[in-house]
């Protein structure tokens, strides 16, 4: 029974620790020239201090039938830019090098990134982003309809993320009813959806271990 108690303590112990939120975004993009119909999905997720996980996605069956789809760039906004110092890194890229260049500096950046005629948002009448990166390898030899890394600044969490626009330049497009074509596509942050703390996690446990114990003791009798 002493076992059992140390047990609880530390679960307990576990329970009450402060943790910070973690928190998974998803949001839907459209493409927002050639008459819509092409489609996009990022998610954001938080994994260390600071650090969030962007994942991206073209594939089917976002875009069903799709053969081929090269993703070029990101654009993103802050919910809250003041709350972020430093400047932004990059980790964790899958595949690796998948980032070639970051910008970064609030409502700074336009449509057009400087030394990437390829990678542009024009034509979608959406400027002043807080962040931009260059993706992929420019329409080959490689294509990359998905892919991950690790975005590191001082003060980011997902919820930076929540209802902020979200622009996506994509091109060497094959399949389906895309052949050859580009697109340009916009979204917004949907609402967050909370990934359990390890302190109620802690809870459930301690709940789970109680039952478990007084079961225990009454067989005991």
């Amino acid at each position: 029974m002493n076992r059992i108690k140390q047990i609880v303590l530390a679960v307990s112990a576990l329970a009450v620790t402060p943790f910070a939120n973690s928190a998974l975004i998803t949001t839907q993009l459209e493409n927002m020239t050639n008459g819509g119909g092409f489609f996009g999905e990022l998610t954001f997720e938080d994994t260390a201090l600071d650090t969030v996980k962007i994942s991206a996605d073209i594939a089917a069956p976002i875009n069903a039938g799709l053969t081929k789809g090269d993703i070029l760039g990101l654009w993103f906004d802050f919910a809250d830019f003041s709350a972020l110092s430093g400047a932004p890194t990059i980790s964790g890229e899958d595949p690796s090098g998948i980032v070639t260049e970051v910008f970064f500096g609030e409502n700074s950046i336009g449509s057009q990134l400087a030394g990437y005629s390829n990678v542009n948002l024009q034509g979608t009448d959406e400027t002043n982003w807080d962040l931009a990166i260059v993706t992929g390898s420019n329409g080959g030899p490689d294509f990359y309809q998905s892919f991950s890394f690790n975005l590191i600044i001082a003060g980011l969490t997902a919820n930076q993320f929540l209802e902020q626009r979200v622009g996506m330049r994509v091109q060497s497009i094959e399949g389906g009813s895309f052949q050859g074509g580009s697109a340009k596509l916009i979204g917004e942050g949907t609402p967050t959806v909370t990934v359990p703390e390890p302190g109620t996690l802690a809870l459930m446990g301690l709940g789970i271990l109680g039952l478990t114990i007084r079961r225990h003791s009454r067989a005991c009798k």
